[in-house]
């Protein structure tokens, strides 16, 4: 019978033939662990250590075969998937991370030549006011004039430089979104012409940079600031995981799970949450940096979304009355419930508060006052002690 460690002594004939190799197995599998930095309980390495002594002298059997199967499904249900899901995730915050500075560069750059089109617009304004003022009072000189020429034509110059940089920018996403777009009939959305000649070309092609802006600060960046959080968060779970040895392969799934959360919650934190001026921390943070901490501790988000909730509940909500009048004989009895209704989002809960007030009251023809009894009083002993 064959054996991975000694051709000459085979292994005891109670075991099966792949029982030496998969103590091979392990053994590289805690090598692996070695070379990594991964620290493995000692408990797991003393067994692999007996498991590989036994299997080499053909004795690999009773309660040491059994921790060696425990020790061995340790390693490989924990080391390997962990490092799959590690690389994975890794890979999967690298390619986040070059989408956010994408669309972060594409944002900065974007805002920054806006701007500058717009205080050149102040400047031409400027310009062409003063010397409109100057051949008003006749004051201005035929050197005043050339140099308000000479700066007005720079500066409209400059204006051009910038609008040529904002069309590219423009013709750069229309690039990127017009397949996507294309089954929506928006995928030319963004093309502007080569060469804008009017001054209504000049006016969409800003109006399209706005927009464009406006999308990326109030729905793209935050959408990846807070899945760039998630990976975070994933990432530090994942590394203490494999330190202790304690990861779980379904646990990916929730990790998942988690990067898809983080999505939304660096979308909708800035919806509910608003720096406000009495809390200075908040105050610090800029809603990108809001964004990043709501995808990583989306645990806290949603523990605000069910104050919230709760919020609607606790306030209450329409109540009923209901009186209803039993007569027993000569007694009637009055039995008064109160029936109150909470909504909340789509949740209809309903809590009814009973509040029995039974009042007793003279019977139609009775001589005397009836004496207080319960509803449920049988009626010959009610007629009995009315006649008595």
């Amino acid at each position: 019978m064959w054996s991975p460690f000694n051709n000459s002594q085979p292994l005891r004939k109670v075991h099966p033939d792949d029982v030496g190799t998969h103590v091979l197995d392990a053994y590289v599998l805690l090598c692996n662990a070695n070379r990594r930095g991964i620290q493995v309980p000692s408990d797991v390495v003393s067994t692999l250590t007996q498991a590989r002594a036994a299997a080499h002298a053909g004795m690999l059997e009773g309660a040491l075969e059994t921790k060696f199967w425990n020790a061995y499904g340790l390693l490989s249900s924990s080391i390997e998937p962990a490092e799959r899901a590690r690389r994975t995730y890794k890979i999967t915050f690298y390619g986040v991370l070059a989408a956010l500075l994408l669309g972060q560069f594409f944002f900065l750059g974007g805002a920054s030549v806006r701007d500058k089109m717009t205080d050149l617009d102040k400047q031409i304004i400027e310009v062409k006011g003063k010397a409109a003022e100057a051949a008003e009072k006749r004051t201005a000189t035929a050197v005043a004039k050339t140099v308000e020429a000479e700066q007005l034509t720079l500066l409209e110059k400059r204006q051009k430089a910038y609008l040529s940089l904002a069309q590219k920018m423009l013709q750069a996403v229309d690039g990127l979104v017009y397949l996507p777009l294309r089954p929506f009939g928006f995928h030319g959305f963004f093309y502007v012409a080569a060469d804008p000649a009017s001054e209504l070309e000049n006016t969409i092609i800003r109006s399209k940079l706005e927009m464009l802006l406006l999308f990326f600060s109030g729905y793209l960046l935050p959408m990846l600031y807070g899945l760039i959080g998630a990976c975070a968060f994933v990432l530090r779970k994942l590394s203490d995981e494999i330190d202790k040895l304690t990861y779980a392969h379904d646990a990916r799934v929730r990790y998942t799970l988690r990067l898809n959360i983080g999505v939304l919650t660096g979308l909708a934190v800035g919806w509910f949450l608003k720096p406000g001026a009495g809390d200075p921390f908040l105050t610090s943070l800029s809603p990108l940096a809001l964004a990043f901490v709501a995808g990583y501790g989306s645990d806290l988000f949603f523990l605000c979304l069910d104050k919230i909730v709760n919020a609607f509940v606790s306030a209450g909500g329409a109540t009923t009355m209901t009186t209803t009048a039993t007569t027993t004989g000569s007694i009637t009895a009055v039995k008064k419930s109160a029936v109150a209704a909470h909504v909340a989002g789509d949740v209809l809960a309903e809590a009814a508060a009973l509040h029995a007030s039974r009042t007793p009251r003279r019977a139609v023809g009775a001589g005397k006052q009836a004496t207080p009894r319960t509803p449920r009083v049988n009626h010959a002993l009610a007629t009995a002690l009315t006649n008595g």
